[in-house]
């Protein structure tokens, strides 16, 4: 799975000696000894998948969720039924820290005792309002108000940390980044989740985020291929359609995803969106032409797909009948995702299987060659588990390693730079305050700071966080309902509100249009597509994200002394309708 070869991943902020590259980081390997390491795994990657059962090639295609915090029977009869490659996780399984060790560990011992290879665990790490994990990690802000800062080294940080601690609870699967530009402000399901809505930061922003992701262990995936940005239907709910060519794609959406390819991204989401103009049949993750003919030929990805949830209507209401689990391995993926168990994954079991029976997974190689899609599908995730040493002492090749010693010291060396690395950005605060700082921005026009003070301002806030901030600039506080007897006093000038939903703010907006000589600030949390009425007496401060960082960071350029610049967005267009929240919070 050799795409490229070394590179330095700014140098400026990485200890001396601590390289990256597209092959499992290999920046202490000769050419020679990449050829010989990459001989080694395609070796043992195809003895271990021709040593598995049909019914266990099947189960490795499948990916399933479990009902609770622990391996309990529904989990354990999950596991021997499905035989699944990896277990996704959602908050209802993730509690303490040590709750999620002992549950991660307890499904890598299952695995071992069923003889099955190691699991990838999986979760939606994104950070902002898609949060999974809880305890034992960093809370970062949401990908958009990261994409705000511009900055590369964000990016970086934030998915090597992200990704670091995920491995060490035992989550070595990250479903982030998000790749998709929101190009649409009507987007229902992607808008803060995406790094920006322009190419260049998240061919920039977010690309850095998967690099530094893969340098921290987890495996990280970059999605929706080929692009959910400019969509205004939830794929969670229906099943959205682009018109646009290949060509179009390729001008905008894909560049992305072809940046962070030849950079080394080694996983892809596929989205369930249909592409007529493509592929007027089927939708992204059953489409032949779209995986395989662009993804696979066309920007020559080698690495592993995993589709997003087939339970999403997009899928389950319109190609149930079309075996879609079939489908997909059929049109280049190698993962098929569910977020359930039970009698779905029995189903996708069972469709997969009679294919296998039936020969519609054969093939025959231009060379004349007989070739398995089943295997092949197979094939790849066993070797990036080797690759990621997921076959450590409690799995069911505990030796393995031991007949490679070079693979073996080189992944100790891996582990010994990551935790340097982490250890490094542990004293330095992870960066995080800074990060948040840099996410905040000023709309319609940058933000000068004023002085506010406790005799020219009013403050009606709900935040706690904002609430405590100016109490401690001894700022009066008031509720709402009291705040028109504030607007007749005349040495009262500045008014500031918080606000996280379109009517509060079109209710100060009009308050800002009855009293002209007043001047409004609003600090708006989360999402920014909403309607955003201009009045020259009107300013609104955005943190893109809800998190406690991010109203600290709100708050305190509010007072500060830098000007705040302007949004870099496609917002809402005046009278537009607000994007509908997806109804789906557990699967994004």
């Amino acid at each position: 799975m050799k795409q490229s070869l070394i590179r330095i991943l700014i140098a400026s902020l990485l200890p001396i000696g601590f390289l990256a590259s597209s092959e499992f980081y290999s920046g202490y390997a000769s050419d020679l000894e990449m050829r010989e390491r990459n001989e080694w795994l395609d070796t043992k990657a195809w003895e271990i998948t021709n040593s598995l059962t049909p019914e266990e090639l099947v189960g490795q295609t499948i990916h399933i969720a479990i009902p609770g915090k622990s391996v309990d029977e529904i989990a354990l009869e999950e596991m021997q039924k499905t035989k699944p490659g990896g277990v996704i996780l959602f908050g209802k399984n993730l509690g303490k820290q040590n709750e999620i060790t002992a549950l991660t560990a307890d499904l890598q011992k299952t695995a071992s005792k069923l003889n099955l290879p190691p699991l990838l665990i999986s979760t939606d790490q994104e950070g902002g309002r898609v949060f999974r994990v809880q305890d034992g990690i960093t809370m970062y802000p949401g990908a958009m108000a990261v994409g705000q800062t511009g900055k590369k080294e964000w990016g970086e940080i934030v998915g090597f940390v992200t990704s670091y601690e995920l491995r060490k609870l035992g989550i070595n699967f990250l479903f982030a980044p998000i790749l998709d530009i929101n190009n649409n402000p009507f987007n229902p399901v992607i808008n803060t989740r995406s790094f920006g809505s322009d190419i260049t930061r998240v061919s920039t922003v977010a690309v850095s985020y998967e690099e530094g992701a893969r340098l921290g262990g987890a495996l990280p995936v970059i999605k929706h291929f080929p692009g959910h940005g400019d969509t205004n239907v939830d794929s969670h709910l229906g099943l959205p359609i682009i018109s646009k060519s290949y060509e179009e794609l390729l001008s905008l959406e894909l560049i992305p995803f072809q940046k962070a390819i030849e950079n080394g991204a080694e996983a892809v989401m596929s989205a369930h969106i249909v592409y007529p103009m493509i592929d007027e049949t089927y939708p992204a993750t059953l489409s032949k032409k779209i995986l395989t003919d662009i993804l696979r030929e066309k920007l020559k990805f080698k690495g592993i797909i995993i589709t997003d949830a087939m339970e999403m209507h997009a899928i389950s209401k319109n190609y149930e009948k079309d075996k879609p689990g079939v489908l997909t391995i059929l049109a280049g993926a190698n993962i098929v995702l569910l977020t359930s168990w039970g009698e779905t994954a029995r189903k996708f079991k069972a469709q997969i299987t009679n294919a296998y029976e039936l020969g519609e997974f054969f093939y025959t190689k231009p060379s004349g060659e007989k070739g398995d899609r089943l295997k092949e599908a197979v094939f790849l995730q066993i070797r990036k588990k080797i690759e990621m040493g997921l076959y450590d002492k409690n799995s069911s090749a505990p030796n393995l390693y031991s007949e490679n010693l070079k693979f073996l010291k080189h992944l100790q060396k891996l582990e010994e730079s990551r935790d340097a690395r982490y250890a490094e950005l542990l004293t330095a605060g992870k960066r995080l305050k800074e990060i948040n700082s840099d996410s905040i921005k000023s709309y319609p026009s940058s933000y000068i700071p004023v002085s506010f003070q406790n005799s020219n301002t009013i403050a009606s806030l709900k935040n706690p966080i904002l609430r405590e901030s100016f109490q401690k600039k001894q700022i009066p506080l008031v509720s709402f309902p009291d705040l028109k007897k504030h607007l007749t006093k005349k040495e009262v000038f500045y008014f500031v509100f918080d606000t996280t939903t379109e009517p509060e703010i079109l209710t100060i907006a009009k308050l800002a249009k009855e009293n002209p000589t007043k001047n409004f600030l609003i600090l708006h949390g989360g999402n920014p597509f909403v309607q955003l009425p201009e009045h020259k007496n009107l300013t609104y401060l955005f943190s893109f994200s809800l998190t406690k960082g991010s109203w600290e960071a709100i708050a305190e350029r509010t007072f500060g002394n830098e000007v705040i610049q302007k949004v870099d967005l496609i917002l809402l267009p005046k009278g537009g309708k607000t994007p509908e929240k997806t109804a789906f919070p557990e699967r994004l």
